[in-house]
This record gives C-alpha cells, sequence and structure tokens, in this order.
C-alpha cells in the first residue's frame, strides 16, 4: 500500500500569548410565527427537534436538490429530517444553526460524538447487563474498561479515518496503531497474559490492572471496536494482530517474544497469520507451501504462497504453516517469518474493504532459520489447531456485537419510519421480525458468555472447549443471516444503500458472510461441535 505524505506542520504563530476566548454567546430564541416568515428562496430557515436553522446558502448545494428544501423554507422539518438523515449531519451543519423555538425547551440531544460514547438506552441496543439487569460474569472494573474505550474510541478522528479507509480501501493510519498500542488496546485483545504489562502506559491508562484481565476484559475490548461496522479497516488496524500474535506468545522461544512483542504491543510492528492457500483452505493438513533445510541445515528454505491472509499487507511479521515434512497433518511446522524481499504480498479484492490490507502472499527461496520454529518440527498442525480456538471466539465477539448494532439502527428506524401514516413498527410484520433478531442476538450473547466463563477456568486452547466454540461460531453466523436479511427487508432500499441511512445495514448484510467462511466454514464448525460430541457420548447411555 503507498505511503501517506506527512501532514503539514501547523503554521507558527509569532504573537506571545493568544486572547482570551470570548464568552459563547446567548441562543436566540423565536416564535414559530417569525420562523415561518423565513420562506423565500433568499431567506430560508426550518426547523429541526426545536432547533432554528438558516439554510438560505446552503440549498444551492442541497444533495437532494434546491427546491427539495425550499418548498419546506418556514415550516417544521423534524420528521421529514430523520426519515432522510442520520444524527451526523446536524453536527456537520451545526455552523448554520440560528437559534431555537421559544417553546420547545432546552434541547435534550447531544452530538453524534457525545451520543458514540454513551450507553444506549434502545433495547437490546446494549447487553443486558448494561440495560439494568444483574451479570454474573462482569466485575465493575469490565464496565469500566467498556466506558474507558468507549469514550477513546468515539474521537473525531478516529471515526473519520475508520470512514474513510473503509470506502477507498486506504490504508488505517499508523498514527492511529500507534494510538491503540498507546492505549494498550493491542495488548489487550491477545488476551490474559504477561504480555500485558508491555502495553506503555497501562490498560487504557490503569482503568484495569495486568493482574486482573480476564476474557471477559478481552470481549469488552472487542466489542467496542467492532462498533464502527468498519471491518475492513478494523482488521487493517490491529484485527490481524488478534489471530496472529497469540501463537508467538503461547508457542514463541523467549527470544523471538523479545524480538517482537514490545515492538507490536506499542503498534510499532504488525502480525499476521499465514495458513490458508488457494490449494487448502478449510483442508489445512493439504498445504503446500514448503520449507527444505538447506545444506548447513540451520535454516529453511520456503516457497509457496498463501491466500485471503488478513493484514497481509501490512505486517511486519507472518506467522506462517510451512510443510517441512511428508503429506498430511504431521507434515507441518510453524514458523516466524519476517519481511523481505523475498516475501511479496499483492491485494485481494473481497467483499470486506481492502483496507484490511486482505493479500495473496509469495515466498520464493526465503530463508528462515531453524530459531524461528514455533516448537518443534512437524507440530504446526496442532499449534494451527489450538490457535484457532481465540481465533474463532474472537470472530464470535466481533459479529455478535456488529449484529447488535445492526439491529439497534433497525429498531431505531422502526420506531421513526412511517408509511402509511403509521410508525413502520406498527405493522406486526416488522414486529415479527425485530422479535426474530433480539431473540437470536440474545441467545448468541448468552452463549458467548458461556463459553467465555469456561476460557476463564480452561484456558482457550483446551480440548474439551473446542467443540463449544464451533457450535458457538456456527450460531452466530446463522444468527447473522437473520439479522442480515430482516434488516434490508426493513429499510428497504436504504438497506441497500453503501452511505447515508443505510451506511451500517447495507454494510453489515454485504459482509457478514465472510465470517461464516474464514476461521472455518459453517460446515466444518457444525460437523466439529457433532463428532466432540459423539466421542464424548457415554457407551451405557441408552434410551
Amino acid at each position: 500500500a503507498a505511503s501517506r505524505p506527512p501532514a503539514r506542520a501547523a503554521p507558527r504563530h509569532t504573537a506571545p500569548h493568544r486572547a482570551a476566548p470570548r464568552p459563547p454567546a446567548m441562543a436566540k430564541t423565536f416564535t414559530r410565527e417569525e420562523v415561518a416568515k423565513h420562506n423565500t428562496p433568499k431567506d430560508a430557515w426550518i426547523i429541526i427537534d426545536g432547533d432554528v436553522y438558516d439554510v438560505t446558502r446552503f440549498a444551492n448545494v442541497h444533495p437532494g436538490g434546491k427546491q427539495t428544501l425550499l418548498e419546506l423554507a418556514g415550516q417544521d422539518t423534524t420528521e421529514d429530517f430523520w426519515g432522510l438523515h442520520r444524527h451526523e449531519v446536524l453536527d456537520k451543519y451545526a455552523r448554520m444553526k440560528v437559534g431555537r423555538l421559544a417553546d420547545a425547551g432546552p434541547s435534550v440531544r447531544g452530538t453524534s460524538v457525545e451520543a458514540k460514547s454513551s450507553i444506549s438506552a434502545v433495547p437490546y441496543g446494549e447487553p443486558a447487563h448494561l440495560q439494568g439487569f444483574t451479570s454474573p460474569y462482569f466485575k465493575e472494573s469490565h464496565i469500566a474498561l467498556r466506558k474507558a474505550v468507549r469514550k477513546f474510541l468515539a474521537d473525531k478522528e478516529i471515526l473519520e479515518d475508520a470512514l474513510e479507509c473503509e470506502a477507498t480501501g486506504k490504508p488505517p493510519e499508523k498514527d492511529l496503531r500507534l494510538k491503540m498500542g498507546s492505549a494498550g488496546i493491542i495488548a489487550m485483545v491477545q488476551g490474559p497474559g504477561p504480555h500485558l504489562k508491555l502495553a506503555p502506559n497501562g490498560l487504557m491508562g490503569g482503568v484495569v490492572q495486568p493482574e486482573e484481565f480476564d476474557y471477559f476484559h478481552e470481549q469488552v475490548v472487542q466489542e467496542e471496536r467492532s462498533r464502527f461496522l468498519c471491518p475492513g479497516w478494523e482488521d487493517g488496524l490491529d484485527g490481524a494482530d488478534s489471530i496472529g500474535v497469540p501463537v508467538i506468545l503461547k508457542y514463541g522461544s523467549p527470544e523471538m517474544k523479545e524480538e517482537t512483542l514490545p515492538a507490536l504491543m506499542r503498534g510499532e510492528t504488525t502480525c499476521c497469520l499465514a495458513i490458508s492457500e488457494a490449494y487448502a483452505g478449510s483442508d489445512v493438513a493439504a498445504l503446500r507451501t514448503r520449507g527444505e533445510l538447506d545444506p548447513s541445515g540451520e535454516n529453511y528454505v520456503v516457497n509457496g504462497t498463501k491466500k485471503w491472509i488478513t493484514g497481509g499487507m501490512y505486517a511486519d511479521w507472518f506467522v506462517t504453516a510451512v510443510r517441512t515434512g511428508g503429506k498430511g497433518a504431521g507434515g507441518i511446522s510453524m514458523m516466524l517469518v519476517p519481511k523481505c524481499d523475498q516475501v511479496q504480498c499483492s491485494v485481494i479484492k473481497s467483499k470486506y474493504s481492502s483496507s484490511a490490507g486482505t493479500a495473496f502472499v509469495t515466498y520464493e527461496d526465503c530463508v528462515v532459520p531453524k530459531k524461528r520454529l514455533f516448537g518443534k518440527e512437524g507440530k504446526g498442525f496442532q499449534i494451527i489447531m489450538s490457535n484457532f480456538n481465540h481465533e474463532r471466539w474472537m470472530i464470535c465477539v466481533v459479529c455478535v456485537q456488529r449484529a447488535r448494532v445492526c439491529t439497534e439502527e433497525v429498531f431505531k428506524w422502526a420506531m421513526q419510519r412511517k408509511v402509511f401514516g403509521a410508525k413502520l413498527v406498527e405493522q406486526p410484520v416488522i414486529r415479527e421480525k425485530l422479535a426474530q433478531m433480539f431473540s437470536g442476538l440474545e441467545q448468541c450473547t448468552a452463549m458467548g458468555y458461556e463459553v467465555t466463563h469456561a476460557m476463564n477456568q480452561m484456558g482457550p486452547q483446551s480440548a474439551e472447549i473446542g467443540g463449544r466454540i464451533a457450535l458457538y461460531k456456527y450460531s452466530v453466523t446463522r444468527m447473522c443471516h437473520i439479522v442480515a436479511d430482516n434488516a434490508v427487508q426493513i429499510l428497504g432500499g436504504r438497506g441497500v444503500t453503501m452511505t447515508g441511512m443505510g451506511r451500517i445495514v447495507e454494510t453489515f448484510h454485504r459482509v457478514y458472510k465472510v465470517p461464516s467462511v474464514y476461521g472455518g466454514s459453517e460446515e466444518i464448525m457444525a460437523d466439529l461441535a457433532v463428532r466432540q460430541a459423539i466421542r464424548a457420548y457415554p457407551q451405557n447411555a441408552k434410551l
């Protein structure tokens, strides 16, 4: 990916002191009759939620056409506005506000940034424990961490980068990755462990201590970083680290960890997991990338290709599955390969934004010292399988959160959209679709909490938990299908529009199938869960 030009330095001011800021001017108030007089092309005012806006000059550049806006001059356009626009539009054009209606009372609507940083009161827009229900899983430290991360990510600069990169396919800003590292977010999405102490400024400035951090804390962070509904940008920023770095943490030698982890945790470098090939997707044991020992016996020479590698375009380190022996699972090893001239990457375009850095990776006579081997030669398949558990769990957490954001969007739309003289939600068929979304979302959330609790007790790599996580992933991706389908049906044309009111629903519908394939397809997950259940079936159990 091409690098961006450096930002211009701010101009220096020669004055030794800045002038004292002026006190804010008192907001003007108007009667409805006064606003109604401003109803001409040369003097056009409108009312939205009690606030009065002068749109005279804006009418000429109004995306919906000049006449559309002028026809409403002098009127209360609240209902029409919320049927066509998102909250962010009022922030963008706040400069056009000239006052407030005298009979409207104080405004209760904050900015979109304030809304993004607060806990939603919309039913099912948040997990139940944030909406008045008690939970045996979440302590004060979990809730405090969520609030801190949400406030941090509500930053306007971060949101603008997310939206721009998701739309254009540009790489996430490197400075933002450093910012995520500085806050401890990159460390936290790897789960509990000693690596948390490498976060340069603690975990969100000390909101939670490394010693008390558990998988519910990680779940909170994973959920919060997924609320943008910019999945390509999220994966390109730090999502790839979540599936590549855990291999270093669990199986890397002390020398590997010392060499890679500090810079990775700070966000200075990135790491990706390189397993899938054009020849081997779900059938990992069929991979063909080879590593042959050179005459010295101290280095592997790696040749082959990898496909659909998330974050590969930005990676400094490739945790790579390589065939060092014969056919089948027993011939696979895992090794850490640095980015070099012998490792080349090209972008793969998919349903995700290219901001994810999804890559086709080519290894040509790449020399890898034996010291970069994870564990023993021929034991790579076991490493891959154990690492899948955390990856699949993370995918589920992220998918449930995206489905929750999508569901909240749809519920809001059904409550504010009017059709046939009544709110959309008054239609029984719409209420049934919402019930399906609420039900699926809450079932998967509850199932996920059970799995996360088990991970805290048993660790994510335990064999016993693999089947549960597989069933969790199967359930979540099936739920996402229902949510995506219902969401588009409820939003109609807006549900297939990439901008404006439909952005979140269109994005969710476009990408929801991707997680049903990567990390293990739905069919493989279902089969794995049942096969584990068959192995655990007691021989004396009869009808």
